[in-house]
């Protein structure tokens, strides 16, 4: 999938979320990676099992997004909005989530070794059974 194709997923997918038409974006499995996405809104979408390996997702609104055993390593991460996402299983070795909001986030199985996290965010997701070495 190219960048431009992307780029009208996410303003359908803002649209359905307006309820103004458009579609809710489905992503899952689909090869995202070093994709451009900073600032989209992405909540609610499907990226399960999607690879988004060193994407730029500076500030996307993910709440509520499914990103289960999605492919983050090494995403840029840096203050996105993870909110209550289903981030289990998903690969997130050496993303930069530092000043990301993933307060209720599902982090089960996920991989964080090597991520840069700050001391905020990683205590938001205490208790979450997530693989940090």
């Amino acid at each position: 999938m190219n960048q431009s194709e992307l780029d009208q997923i996410v303003r359908d997918h803002k649209r359905w979320l307006a309820d103004d038409g458009g579609e809710q974006a489905r992503l899952a499995g689909k090869d995202l990676s070093g994709a451009k996405l900073q600032g989209a809104i992405l909540k609610r979408a499907i990226l399960s099992k999607a690879n988004l390996e060193g994407a730029d997702l500076r500030e996307v609104d993910f709440t509520d997004a499914k990103l289960d055993e999605a492919n983050l390593k090494n995403a840029n991460l840096k203050a996105a909005r993870l909110r209550d996402a289903d981030l289990s299983g998903a690969d997130l070795r050496f993303a930069d989530l530092r000043n990301a909001d993933a307060a209720g986030a599902e982090v089960s199985g996920a991989k964080l070794k090597g991520a840069v996290i700050t001391p905020d965010a990683l205590h938001r997701l205490m208790g979450c059974r997530a693989e940090m070495f």
